[in-house]
């Protein structure tokens, strides 16, 4: 008996590190470990960065991410056909240098704020605010090489396994829990081990140690699958889904996408065929109104979760919340998130990627007036409004994955979703630049202002 419990646990434990969801958790406590939501507060205290200084490294920030994620989808799938032998390794291997170099400029934030003083170096305050703006933007072009190149891994997974592309938020909203507790612990820390200084020492390096560990056993679980000829096809779809079930499709966009055959080697012709530019894709995805409408939609909400995302925890701080209470609603957010992920093939087989872009879009518009309602103190009424981002942020990462994967051809999944990662990145730096412009306005009024007209004008 204790044998056969022993060997269960030894198969799903194998299971968990084989599949994409590993990956999600490890990634996503790297987001939380190197600042997470906790970025902005974190600039501020460590850097002491002003709120307008914040923001502009913020855009900065996002714009790299904009500009890199479109080349990092692009060198990561080229890297992947150079070890075709060893699946996953060649996507694995650009985003492991992405979380590094992340990483590294996390943990020289805290080097800086240490060393770099007048006592010390004789650094002036000039002197320490340039390298640690310098310091936010190497970190952007490691990041950039990290979430486009996950759900390109997760995409071709599922395609691998038979399963429906619509199945990515089972394996997203393992992420989704794993940045919730991370940011709960993260917050705690902070509130009782004396302040920022935690997350560069302490939780950065542990976070790294996480991902490296369990990159490590994917790569590893599908190399040594590889070679010893771990399972057949069959068996690999029972794991993955238990059948092969067409992935959704949108009629308006179907046409797009092309599934050559790639098994054997490719010839000339078929290369051509493939070697399918960003500009191509682009032109693609806004080839019908259908098309014009989601992006300008996704660009439009990402002006105002830019903002969110990125600076609600001063927000917060206005309010006189704490730390932990800050973590405590990345909880309530989360909790509301995963049914979203968990549902998402059904979702997306009845209601489609623009009805759940549309239902994003208003959750956004009444979370964000609602917050301009809260009075100063009385953070708990937060926690009331917080249900909503949930519904935000799994509606639209589901609906704008799903949608960019119906236009990848085979062997480009993470070119597209780095395409889609570039597009949001735009949304994101007007949304951001319009904060810094207009920094004497309250920040989730602006929020609120600039994106409602855009996204109530919604249709499909």
């Amino acid at each position: 008996m204790a044998a056969s419990v022993s060997a269960a646990a030894c198969v799903s434990s194998y299971e968990y590190f084989r599949r994409p969801r590993s990956l999600h958790a490890a990634v996503f406590v790297y987001f939380v470990t190197t600042g997470g939501r906790f970025t902005a507060p974190f600039l501020k205290d460590v850097a002491h960065f002003t709120d307008t200084v914040n923001g502009l490294s913020l855009a900065a920030q996002v714009l790299i991410d904009a500009l890199l994620g479109p080349l990092a989808g692009t060198l990561a799938d080229a890297s992947e056909r150079r070890h075709p032998r060893r699946k996953h390794r060649g996507r694995g291997l650009v985003m492991t240098a992405g979380v590094t170099v992340g990483t590294a400029a996390f943990v020289l934030h805290g080097v800086v704020a240490s060393v770099c003083t007048e006592e010390r170096w004789s650094c002036s305050p000039t002197t320490t605010t340039a390298l640690h703006v310098l310091l936010r933007l190497l970190f952007a072009v490691g990041n950039a090489f990290v979430y486009p190149v996950l759900n390109g891994i997760t995409l071709t997974f599922l395609d691998d396994e038979g399963c429906p592309q619509s199945q990515y938020g089972k394996e997203r909203l393992y992420g989704a829990v794993s940045w919730a507790v991370a940011s709960v612990i993260v917050g705690w820390a902070i509130d009782v081990g004396g302040g920022f200084g935690v997350l560069p020492f302490c939780f950065a390096p542990l976070g790294y140690a996480v991902y490296v560990a369990s990159i490590v056993a994917f790569v590893g679980s599908h190399e040594s699958a590889a070679v010893a000829g771990f399972a057949t096809d069959d068996e690999l779809v029972t794991k993955g889904c238990g059948n092969r079930a067409d992935e959704f499709r949108d009629d308006s966009v179907d046409e797009f996408r092309d599934e050559p055959d790639l098994d054997g080697e490719e010839t000339q012709s078929q290369q051509r065929q493939q070697s399918t530019s960003l500009l191509q894709m682009l032109a693609m995805a806004c080839g019908t109104i259908y098309g014009v409408g989601f992006f300008s939609s996704m660009v439009t909400l990402s002006m105002g979760m830019s903002i969110v995302e990125s600076l609600i925890f001063l927000f917060f701080e206005e309010l006189g919340g704490t730390y932990t209470v800050m973590g405590l609603t990345v909880v309530v957010t989360v909790v509301f998130e995963i049914p979203v992920f968990h549902f998402a093939p059904t979702l997306l087989d009845k209601f489609g990627p623009g009805r759940l872009q549309q239902a994003a879009a208003v959750s956004y518009m009444v979370r964000v007036i609602g917050y301009t309602l809260i009075p100063e103190g009385a953070m708990a009424w937060v926690l009331l409004l917080e249900p909503l981002h949930g519904v935000t942020y799994g509606a639209a990462a589901t609906s704008n994955v799903a949608y960019m994967a119906q236009l990848s051809p085979k062997g480009y999944e993470a070119t597209s979703q780095g395409l889609l990662s570039g597009l949001r990145g735009i949304g994101s730096i007007v949304g951001l630049s319009c904060w810094v412009a207009g920094s004497t306005t309250p920040m989730e009024q602006r929020s609120c202002t600039d994106c409602m007209p855009q996204s109530s004008r919604l249709g499909w």
